[in-house]
């Protein structure tokens, strides 16, 4: 797999060591390393099932513009569903697309988490649903509690981490651009025990291009301090981008 997230997952594995408690497990990961015109759809993820795409890889990445405009993108189950005790924590890269993202009139592009065909938990630009088009990154979904967030941050080429505690039902949401790390907070019902992600594009004219992404299941206490080393995490990408 890619390099990109070695730096996290190295400071990852440091705050779960001082918890003395077990690992992390990555419930699902995919880098998009494979060479150009690699069909998506059938390929296995370097961690979970088989990518339902008719789409291709290209650039190490996976761009839903090669669909047009039209509702499209892909499917994967990640190898077990989230369970009582633990925290989920996705962590992806995102490029420049061959589209738009966060513009006027937009459909929706995102990533989303899935309990079998239930879309529980949305990340990206749902524009044209509940958040003003051009704003943002958002924490939104169907899952109940606060509401979307929205975030300040507009590049499409971004490296975030979504978080999602199972007992409380606490989520954030933290972005960097290269230039800018934000996070925002908001609140989900507990006890969701995702088990599905998707990246898609609505029709029209907004589209979304990841370059990595990695879902771990996280155990209790090890949580504490991912926030803070999510913000760490990404500065420090940010600085590196900048140098």
């Amino acid at each position: 797999m890619k390099t990109a997230t070695g730096l996290f997952s190295l400071t990852l594995a440091i705050v779960l060591g001082w918890s003395g408690h077990a690992a992390a497990e990555i419930i699902g990961a995919d880098d998009f390393s494979e060479p150009d015109g690699t069909a998506l759809g059938g390929k296995a993820a370097d961690v979970g099932g088989t990518w339902s795409s008719n789409g291709q890889i290209n650039g190490g990445a996976f761009d839903t513009a090669q669909f047009g405009g039209a509702h499209d993108g892909s499917f994967v189950s990640l190898t077990r569903a989230l369970a009582a005790g633990e925290t989920l924590v996705m962590r992806f890269e995102t490029l420049e697309t061959d589209g738009t993202m966060f513009q006027p009139d937009n459909n929706y592009a995102g990533i989303s988490l899935y309990i079998d065909n239930d879309e529980k938990f949305f990340v990206g630009d749902p524009a044209g649903g509940v958040d003003a088009a051009g704003t943002g990154w958002t924490a939104d979904g169907f899952a109940g509690g606060s509401g979307a967030v929205i975030s300040t941050i507009g590049a499409e080429a971004v490296t975030g981490v979504f978080m999602y505690n199972y007992d409380t039902g606490n989520a954030s949401l933290t972005v960097s651009d290269g230039a800018a790390t934000e996070t925002v907070y908001r609140t989900y019902d507990p006890g969701v025990a995702v088990n599905r992600l998707r990246i898609q594009a609505g029709d029209g004219l907004a589209e979304i291009n990841v370059s990595s992404l990695e879902v771990s299941a996280v155990p209790e206490p090890a949580t504490v301090g991912l926030l803070a080393v999510a913000a760490v995490g990404l500065a420090l990408r940010a600085r590196k981008r900048l140098a």
